[in-house]
């Protein structure tokens, strides 16, 4: 008998071939998903069954009036390992950025811990073949997030004893609901599907958590390049929490954003007036909670 046959900590019995690690036939194994479940190729249009939009609308139908309920939380390298890891992302993944070189092995250990608890399997598919699929609350969410008509992100930047900490809401608007993805600055994806009257309370929680927007005096106007020297620089300086819109309307592509400063004692709301010249007009106005509601109504088209 040979020593790598008989002594089960020689090097060839506990690190298998790259061919055996690779064999997606071998018991056990984890298929390797580049473009994610369903997909073949990362740069091409993601395919639906019909039972993945089945899925899509379930996932809508379980928002509530009342307190919105979480439905799933996902981390970065799972939510890589269902949509793929060499697809690209509309969303942050704080955690696997940090981590670039290393989304292929993180999607797989993300993979293994979704076929561990139940939530990915491996179905016959024609021709003998294994198909992946996902539980109908994962696959109703991924759907959900690449069919939005109207896509809308809020990135709320606050100062903490470690540096810079950003927290972002994620909101797909569809006809029938709305999902929102938070993504946490640890690279937690939180999905919970929402009425449109559920919406505007929990970003005017998000933009304005001290609630401190009472609105006063009349808008300013200044230059980009003169902000800094502006009577303006001293009220922002003392902003505690910044919050960036961004709203992509998917069928034009149409892009918008305007930022939210809170301070201690208001709530500013920034838009540039020009936004396409070099040095663009600046407006800020001090709104109140339902000028901010207003604002949440138009940049998620959300009513209620």
């Amino acid at each position: 008998m040979s020593q790598s046959s008989a002594d089960p900590h020689h090097p060839s019995r506990t690190h298998p071939s790259r061919t055996e690690a690779a064999d997606p036939s071998a018991p056990g194994a984890v298929p390797d998903l580049p473009a994610g479940l369903g997909s073949s190729d990362p740069e091409a249009p993601v395919p639906y069954t019909a039972s993945d939009v089945t899925a899509a609308a379930e996932v809508l139908a379980r928002a509530a009036e009342g307190e919105p309920e979480l439905l799933v939380a996902l981390t970065d390298e799972q939510l890589a390992a269902l949509d793929g890891y060499a697809r690209r992302q509309f969303v942050a993944t704080p955690w696997l950025d940090e981590h670039p070189d290393q989304r292929r092995f993180a999607a797989g250990v993300g993979l293994r811990a979704l076929i561990a608890a139940g939530l990915v399997g491996a179905v016959a598919a024609p021709g003998g073949d294994q198909q992946w699929t996902a539980d109908p609350k994962l696959a109703g969410c991924l759907v959900l997030r690449r069919t939005a008509s109207l896509f809308t992100t809020a990135e709320r930047t606050v100062q903490s004893p470690q540096g810079p900490e950003v927290h972002r809401l994620h909101y797909y608007v569809h006809e029938g609901g709305v999902l929102e993805e938070e993504v946490t600055a640890l690279g937690i994806h939180r999905f919970t599907p929402l009425v449109s009257a559920q919406v505007n309370a929990r970003l005017l929680a998000f933009v304005d958590p001290a609630g401190v927007a009472v609105g006063r005096g009349e808008p300013v106007q200044v230059r980009a390049s003169e902000l800094a020297a502006s009577q303006l620089a001293q009220r922002l300086a003392a902003t505690r929490a910044l919050t960036v819109f961004t709203l992509v309307t998917t069928t034009d592509g149409g892009v918008r954003q305007t930022s939210v400063y809170a301070t201690g004692d208001e709530v500013l709301v920034m838009e540039a007036l020009d936004p396409g010249a070099e040095d663009p007009r600046l407006e800020f106005r001090s709104v109140d909670s339902a000028e901010l509601h207003a604002l949440a109504t138009v940049l998620v088209g959300a009513h209620g």
